[in-house]
C-alpha cells in the first residue's frame, strides 16, 4: 500500500515527494562549452558524449560541407574523424581558446587534409585524360552524375580554388571569421593567409567573367 500523509482529501503520497526529490538532484545536462565534458567524453561518459556530439554536430558538418562540397559522399566520414580526433588529443586541449573554436580547427585540418588528398588524386586523372585524348585512346566523356547536377552555382564556382584558398575563402567570406581566428584554427600566418584569399578572390572572379562570356 502507498504511503501517505494527510486526510483523504489531501492526501500526500510517499511516491510523489520522492519523485519531486529525484528531480531536484538530477544532475544537469553537461555544457558542450565546458572542456569538463569534452573530458568526460573522452572518457567514455554516455551523457558527456551525448552533449558534446549535440551541441556541435551541426556547426562541424556545415563547416566540413562548405569546404568539400555539400554533396560530397565524404562529408559524413571527415565529421566522424573530426569528433574522433577530438576525443582522442582532449588531453591536449590547454583551454586557452573556446572548445567549439578549438574544434573547428579540428574540423577545418581535416577537410582541408581530404581535400587535398582529393585535389592531388584528381589532379593525376585530369593529366591522364590530356594524354590519353592525345594520342587517341581517351575514353568518351561520360554523363554528369546526379551530384553534379545538383551542386549550386555557388559550390561549382569554388571548386576552381585549391583547397587551401577554398578553405580561407569560406572561413573568411562566408562564416565571417577573422584572419587571425584562421591562423589560430589552421596553424597558417596571417600574411599567407591574406595571400591565398587574394588568389582566391581573383579565382573567382575571373570565372565568374568567363561564365558570363560562355
Amino acid at each position: 500500500m502507498t504511503s501517505g500523509v494527510g486526510n483523504s482529501s489531501g492526501e500526500i503520497r510517499l511516491d510523489d515527494v520522492m519523485s519531486a526529490r529525484i528531480h531536484r538532484v538530477r544532475p544537469p545536462t553537461p555544457d558542450p562549452e565546458d572542456p569538463a565534458t569534452l573530458r568526460g567524453a573522452a572518457a567514455g561518459d554516455e551523457a558527456c558524449v551525448r552533449a558534446f556530439y549535440r551541441g556541435h554536430i551541426d556547426r562541424v558538418h556545415r563547416h566540413v560541407a562548405r569546404v568539400l562540397g555539400r554533396h560530397d559522399p565524404d562529408v559524413e566520414d571527415v565529421v566522424q574523424k573530426v569528433f574522433l580526433a577530438a576525443f582522442d588529443g582532449a588531453e591536449g586541449f590547454g583551454e586557452r581558446a573556446k572548445v567549439s573554436s578549438w574544434l573547428m580547427g579540428i574540423a577545418t585540418r581535416r577537410a582541408l587534409d581530404e581535400a587535398r588528398s582529393r585535389w592531388r588524386r584528381d589532379r593525376w586523372s585530369r593529366l591522364g585524360e590530356r594524354l590519353g585524348h592525345l594520342v587517341g585512346v581517351g575514353r568518351a566523356p561520360s554523363a554528369p552524375d546526379a551530384s553534379s547536377t545538383q551542386r549550386s552555382e555557388a559550390e561549382a564556382l569554388l571548386q576552381v580554388l585549391t583547397p587551401e584558398q577554398r578553405t580561407v575563402f569560406v572561413l573568411k567570406e562566408v562564416e565571417g571569421h577573422t584572419l587571425q581566428e584562421i591562423a589560430d584554427m589552421t596553424g597558417v600566418g596571417i600574411s599567407t593567409l591574406h595571400a591565398r584569399l587574394q588568389a582566391a578572390r581573383k579565382r573567382l572572379d575571373a570565372a565568374i567573367e568567363g561564365a558570363c562570356h560562355a
